[in-house]
């Protein structure tokens, strides 16, 4: 296979800046969601709930009604059903 140089896209240092916000972002993204599920893991295997535990699902309850209202406002674009 023939490869061609790759095409260099003119940035600025704000262009720049605003690629790294958003990496960061994503990357404080992921961190949240895998202690979440790491929160979510130890509730489902231990019956008996505590305050931290009450706490998870109330924060799992307001933040499946955020994804929804923002899909309804159309902030969010829907993810693709499999």
């Amino acid at each position: 296979m023939i490869r061609r140089t790759p095409t260099l896209i003119p940035m600025g240092d704000f262009d720049v800046q605003d690629a790294r916000d958003l990496l960061a972002k994503q990357k404080a993204e992921a961190a949240q969601h895998q202690q979440l599920v790491a929160k979510m893991k130890r509730i489902a295997q231990n019956p008996n709930m505590d305050k931290e535990d009450y706490e998870v699902m109330d924060f799992l309850k307001t933040a499946l009604a955020r994804q929804e209202k923002a899909k309804r406002l159309g902030l969010q674009p829907e993810s693709s059903k499999s």
